[in-house]
């Protein structure tokens, strides 16, 4: 248990489950003040989960990822447990709402959103290190917020899965695909050194 304890500690883990939880409570309270609405809107739902992704990302690594490689443990395994957990700690999160007046959606549509940007943060992880990981849900947010829309074309629905209907296809296929694709890409990462970015 010491060593699960260590392992949290060092990648700050319970720093960012407290600003994952105060920015979706933040924007959940916001939503009740301001709203007439019980469904929070797909855009807000969408920054919710991409801001508490940002949060997930600082903990992808300590501060010197090459020391990740000096120890004997199943670093691979390690990190796939660490994205599980994640999932299951933000999905859970935003699940709550369903028990309150206002909701940020579906379980369906939280599930899916929440699959996607966690693996597009475990993607950009892999490609750019983890002290870059909180690039992917930014742009994401970013190309959701401003441009994306309920469309019929399933490219348009892929890009921006974050905001389409719960029922499409093409917003599932994208979400599973990050999920997967960002997992393999963050255990298999190269080693990095650290940096100021």
């Amino acid at each position: 248990m010491n060593h699960v304890m260590l392992h949290l500690r060092a990648r700050h883990v319970p720093q960012a489950l407290a600003v994952a939880f105060a920015a979706t409570t933040a924007m959940w309270l916001g939503w009740l003040v301001f709203s007439t609405g019980e469904q929070i809107g797909e855009r807000i739902s969408a920054l919710s989960i991409a801001l508490a992704c940002v949060a997930v990302a600082g903990t992808l690594a300590g501060y010197d990822e090459s020391l990740d490689e000096t120890g004997a443990r199943p670093w691979p395994r390690v990190r796939a447990l660490h994205l599980l957990i994640a999932f299951a700690l933000l999905s859970g999160l935003f699940a709550i709402s369903l028990l309150t007046p206002m909701r940020f959606g579906p379980l369906g549509f939280l599930i899916r959103d929440v699959a996607g940007a966690l693996g597009l943060t475990a993607l950009t992880a892999g490609a750019l290190g983890s002290q870059r990981a909180w690039f992917g849900p930014v742009v994401l947010s970013a190309v959701n917020l401003f441009w994306g829309a309920p469309d019929d074309r399933p490219m348009l629905q892929a890009l921006t899965f974050m905001i389409q209907p719960a029922d499409s296809i093409a917003a599932g296929v994208a979400a599973a695909g990050l999920a997967v694709i960002g997992t393999l890409a963050y255990m298999r990462r190269p080693r990095r050194p650290a940096t100021g970015l």
